[in-house]
């Protein structure tokens, strides 16, 4: 009995800690990206990299369903909590006059996302935020640097998952058998 209340015990301390999930996407010459998930205060971490070349042994399958990004998305963004937003943008034309005109359109767009993350919240939720478009003159270049860290609890990546499994397998929530016909106990 001692070791069931143990056992449960740690069970719901492993649940309520958080779980933190860092995404990185820089642009310079190309493109990459960088997502690291990190558990128990950085003792378990996975780490997907686009530069580093990984083999795909995964064949597709055609039977399943897509899940909606957005709205996974969304679902980590309502209920974690976002830590850090970085969002460095270097744009660089030699023309000044269409160079201001590029800036602004593109400080536009930035707010745009930076409030997609911050739906529903409040902008001293965020502890370390910063968002900036940098102007190059006599230069043609563009590049952006993005860093967004987002804390989850386990049990949200959990009901994810369960989410996930009840998409891929085709079942609803009120699923009914395959053969239900009006009179259903075959009564006269």
């Amino acid at each position: 009995m001692v070791f069931l209340i143990l056992f449960l015990f740690i069970l719901l301390i492993l649940l309520i800690i958080p779980l933190k999930i860092e995404f990185y996407y820089e642009f310079t010459d190309y493109s990459k990206y960088k997502v690291t998930v990190s558990y128990l205060f950085g003792l378990i971490k996975k780490e997907i990299d686009s530069t580093k070349k990984e083999k795909e042994s995964k064949k597709s399958k055609s039977g399943l369903k897509k899940i909606d990004a957005y709205d996974l998305l969304r679902y980590f963004i309502d209920k974690g909590q976002t830590k850090k937003i970085y969002l460095n943008i270097i744009i660089g034309i030699k023309d000044p006059f269409l160079l201001g005109i590029v800036t602004g359109i593109i400080w536009s767009i930035s707010c745009l996302i930076y409030s997609f993350i911050l739906k529903d919240k409040y902008i001293n939720e965020i502890d370390n935020k910063y968002i900036m478009v940098t102007p190059k003159f006599n230069e043609d270049m563009f590049q952006i640097f993005f860093l967004c860290i987002i804390k989850v609890n386990l049990v949200y990546i959990i009901i994810i998952y369960i989410r996930y499994m009840k998409k891929r397998k085709g079942g609803g929530i009120f699923a009914r058998a395959s053969n239900r016909r009006l009179n259903e106990n075959y009564n006269g």
